[in-house]
């Protein structure tokens, strides 16, 4: 039985930054007031990934925030993390399911009408990550981009899919000013990377982003 979770709105990324670590990132993230955070390390080896996880985690923990591994099956199994988010080429997300339990957080990725349709089918993950909205720096082979128009109908016909609702993040190059078109076309939430993290004032950006949420 699939148990239904808490998925935060906004889903805050890590990425590798000049200067900064992932756990720098994710504590002044948290420290600005976001909910969730969603580690994504790159190329690194196993076990330095897994020290950053520990880290980030423990980070997590201290602000109440909800924790995410990308990507990293395995790592977010061996700490127990609140869930994963997997790409097309990651694991198989039944076996993350069966691996992770009923009552962990499974996110998957998709960049067309035919993939999200193909998620939402499964019945397994527990929210979409939607893209590419805009040209960004964590993703620079994406030449594909979707149109608000083309993310309103998408989100409609995974609604029409069986009757019910299933959370659908947009991400890619999301700005302020992108949040409330993004909500009028039925879109559940955003995942933000260079947003937060290329801030001058974390605190600002953070109380913007949700101030369009609430209104």
């Amino acid at each position: 039985m699939k148990i239904r979770k808490h998925i935060p709105r906004v889903h805050f990324i890590t990425q590798d930054h000049p200067g900064k670590s992932h756990q720098q990132l994710a504590l002044e993230a948290c420290r600005a007031g976001v909910d969730l955070v969603q580690l994504r390390p790159k190329n690194r080896p196993y076990s330095e990934i897994l020290d950053i996880a520990v880290e980030t985690q423990q980070i997590c923990k201290e602000y109440g925030a909800t924790f995410i591994v990308n990507d990293h099956l395995e790592i977010a199994k061996e700490i127990n993390a609140d869930g994963v988010h997997l790409g097309k080429s990651d694991t198989d997300h039944s076996i993350a399911r069966e691996l992770l339990g009923n009552e962990k957080i499974i996110g998957g990725t998709a960049y067309n009408e035919k993939e999200a349709l193909l998620l939402r089918s499964m019945g397994i993950v527990d929210y979409i990550g939607l893209g590419t909205f805009r040209k960004t720096r964590t993703k620079p082979e994406i030449t594909e981009f979707l149109s608000l128009e083309r993310i309103g109908a998408l989100v409609e016909s995974l609604d029409q899919f069986n009757g019910s609702s299933m959370p659908i993040l947009v991400i890619g190059g999301v700005r302020l000013n992108d949040i409330k078109p993004l909500l009028s076309k039925g879109v559940y939430g955003i995942a933000i990377a260079s947003l937060i993290n290329h801030s001058e004032d974390k605190f600002h950006t953070v109380k913007e982003v949700y101030k369009n949420f609430k209104q």
